[in-house]
């Protein structure tokens, strides 16, 4: 092995090590263990992808298309934008009720290109504290100034903004734009933005207009909204929340993201988006797969899916929350959930579930129900805040009712036996 080849595979064991000491050590599970349960884990939300529906129809795409090129064959800039991604574009941003989309590789890339690229000199992001790690990436690429308020509180962020307003002259006189970020499903804690109650704290803190409002629609596109066009959709409020990032990795089954925005935003992301302007353009065939799962999440299909997903949820969270073992655990401290005093009121339910556990409990959990051949992700800091590790699982509209009552039967059955270890102990 080459002398600096060694040095640094010593120095990345090193923290490695650490790491799998820490038990936080990410190892991806082999296929042939996944292929052998039940999916309570994946994004794949619709079951589009995993059911073949998606494939059918990404293979109708290509025999319409006899002539396609696979790959893009450059950057935007150049060869890159060819005319089968402009129609697509075109059509998503009809679609969502946009005037115009600027299609990516992924929803990581989209919100580096929005954040690294779009706020200016002297405006301000302020951010929901909880924000996705590739927010975060754009943020420290950028040159506005960013500043967090506290996850899902419209109270809290109208004294953020009111302080940026009182601090600073260009904002109290309207030449500089503060830029507020959420999202709408929040991907670990399964809850949603009160998208009302933000844009309400933005006109009272702001009367002036100078902001915008910008949502991360990764984990409610194709879920939610006439016919899957998303959570801003749903609530038809889309003249208030100028940038959207909605994704087609989650429910849409296939990969990349549509930016939608204006023009003048989108010739913006093309023109200064590091990593838009130096990367090769979205494939044809990424493109492709795109279309086919939209026309699947809009047709009469996608919205009995959809509505299979919200039944299913709050089938699962009457099943548990209602269970006396289940009360008793989390009073206990055993095991807690972040929504179980708000999924019942809320008009939209994500398909994420958290199972909040102190860190060994998570890693017992998960296994408990690895056994029994489910399959659920288990996460630890810094994925999440230190102290909130958790077993996460998705609700799936191929679900059935029965795995449903088993898999949250197992999760009483391994709450019970923590109850009965904790009050031997006591007892001792």
């Amino acid at each position: 092995m080459h002398v600096g080849q060694n040095i640094l595979t010593q120095k990345l064991k090193a923290t490695l090590d650490q790491r799998r000491r820490d038990g936080r050590l990410l190892v991806p599970p082999v296929p042939v263990t996944l292929a052998d349960t039940i999916d309570f884990g994946s994004n794949d939300t619709l079951n589009l992808s995993g059911s073949g529906l998606l494939s059918a129809a990404f293979l109708r795409e290509l025999e319409r298309h006899p002539g396609f090129t696979i790959g893009s064959t450059s950057a935007r800039a150049f060869e890159g934008t060819r005319k089968y991604l402009i129609d697509l574009e075109d059509d998503l941003a009809k679609f969502h009720g946009a005037e115009a989309g600027v299609f990516v590789n992924s929803g990581f890339d989209g919100n580096v290109a929005i954040w690294s690229a779009i706020p200016q000199p002297g405006d301000f992001i302020v951010y929901d504290e909880l924000a996705h790690a590739s927010i975060h990436d754009g943020m420290r690429m950028g040159r506005a100034t960013c500043l967090p308020f506290r996850h899902n509180d419209p109270e809290a962020l109208k004294a953020r903004l009111e302080e940026i307003r009182d601090n600073n002259a260009s904002v109290a006189s309207g030449e500089s734009l503060v830029f507020i970020s959420v999202e709408s499903f929040y991907s670990m804690d399964g809850d949603a933005a009160p998208i009302h109650g933000i844009v309400a704290a933005a006109r009272e803190a702001l009367p002036s207009g100078n902001y915008l409002c910008a949502i991360d629609e990764a984990h409610s596109n194709g879920l939610v909204g006439p016919n899957g066009s998303g959570f801003v959709c749903h609530f038809g409020l889309e003249k208030e929340f100028p940038i959207r990032l909605n994704t087609c990795g989650k429910a849409l089954g296939s990969t990349g993201a549509i930016i939608l925005c204006n023009e003048t935003i989108k010739s913006a992301l093309i023109n200064y988006a590091r990593n838009m302007v130096f990367s090769t353009a979205p494939s044809f065939l990424c493109a492709a797969g795109v279309r086919a799962g939209y026309e699947l999440a809009a047709s009469a299909e996608g919205e009995k899916r959809r509505q299979l997903v919200q039944q299913k949820v709050r089938y699962f969270y009457r099943l548990l929350t209602d269970n006396p073992k289940w009360r008793q655990a989390s009073r206990c401290g055993i095991v807690r959930l972040p929504t179980e005093k708000t999924w019942a009121t809320r008009p939209l339910q994500s398909p994420i579930i958290a199972l909040i556990a102190p860190m060994v409990e998570a890693d017992s959990l998960a296994e408990h129900l690895r056994m029994g051949k489910y399959w659920v992700n288990v996460v630890h800091f810094p994925t999440v805040p230190r102290g909130m590790d958790r077993v996460r699982m998705v609700i799936h509209a191929h679900n059935t009712k029965e795995e449903i009552e088993a898999v949250v039967g197992r999760i009483l059955g391994w709450a019970t036996e923590k109850m009965e270890s904790q009050s031997l102990r006591v007892g001792l």
